[in-house]
């Protein structure tokens, strides 16, 4: 379990696995690709739980040293969007499904998941990765809906986005020593994220309200970005912002750990070229040795928000 332990998935997972007569394997300090690797070898792990960017140190270790996970079978992922490029590497380098989970300290912590059916059987790889990309459809018991600015309800087409509102009997009511409810009269609670549900009811987070880019009136999801970014196999991590901009009011900057020093601008729009909406490009693609990552291992986008604000003002 690769989950820090003051985490709200932390708080299940240590009574969920001596409950159920499992194993529960920890990491300690050893986060790195090459001490997570010699843990699940040695330990015989069947079953991992992380955050992208955590898998994404291990995937690259083991792609380097022509290693693959023999005993994991399954692995959940949760904390941020999984990458295309992260679903398909674990399966096609490791037989390793790829299950999305999503939830919040609010919901205790999980309120979909995107779990394997009989008719992912039926799809093409590609289709079906594409599907593992969402995060999933509402557990039992958890209600979702999408809301426009005015609170009213979008059609779940796929296609629509809007602000995701959640409820059900676990989801939060109030905070710890608030006075009023965090819950609107009906006892739905604004999560914070932009989302689109499709007509199968999967739900996809397109970006963090937060996050999201606003260029010239319309929006470009950060998430959406990102995973095309990292799947250039001399991408480590990519992280998108939006900065100011003259014109458009925010533009979207790419920020890149790169495999090598070869890797060039170039190589990443030509990667692009077609993955994406021609008006999504980045404005600027900027190379970096680290990203900042908070405790639970997301990125720290305040921080290059601040860092990178008039990147683009000339």
């Amino acid at each position: 379990m690769v989950v820090p332990m003051f985490h709200v998935n932390g708080w299940g997972l240590p009574y969920l696995a001596p409950m159920n007569g499992i194993k529960l394997v920890l990491p300690g300090m050893g986060m790195d690709g090459a001490a997570l690797t010699e843990l699940i070898q040695n330990e015989n792990v069947t079953f991992a739980f992380g955050v992208p960017t955590i898998w994404l140190g291990l995937l690259n270790y083991c792609k380097e040293n022509n290693i693959k996970l023999e005993s994991i079978k399954e692995t959940i992922i949760g904390g941020s969007a999984v990458p295309y490029s992260m679903i398909k590497q674990f399966d096609e380098d490791h037989d390793v499904n790829v299950v999305q989970g999503w939830g919040m300290t609010e919901t205790s912590p999980l309120a979909t998941a995107n779990l394997k059916t009989p008719d992912m059987e039926k799809l093409s790889k590609d289709e079906m990765y594409q599907l593992q990309t969402k995060q999933g459809k509402p557990i039992y018991g958890v209600q979702l809906k999408i809301v426009d600015d005015d609170g009213n309800r979008l059609p779940e087409d796929g296609k629509a986005f809007g602000k995701l509102l959640i409820k059900g009997p676990w989801i939060i009511k109030r905070y710890y020593k608030h006075d009023e409810d965090a819950v609107d009269a009906d006892g739905w609670f604004d999560t914070g994220d932009i989302s689109t549900i499709d007509p199968d009811g999967y739900m996809t987070i397109v970006d963090r309200a937060k996050d999201v880019i606003k260029s010239g009136g319309e929006w470009i999801s950060s998430v959406d970005l990102e995973n095309a970014a990292v799947g250039h196999p001399e991408v480590v991590e990519a992280c998108v912002i939006g900065v100011a901009h003259e014109k458009w009011d925010e533009r979207p900057l790419l920020i890149v750990i790169p495999a090598n020093k070869e890797l060039t601008k170039e190589s990443v729009y030509d990667f692009l070229d077609g993955k994406i909406a021609k008006w999504w490009k980045p404005d600027d693609v900027v190379f970096v040795d680290e990203l900042p990552h908070g405790a639970t291992g997301k990125l720290l986008k305040t921080d290059l928000r601040e860092q990178y604000a008039n990147h683009l003002i000339k």
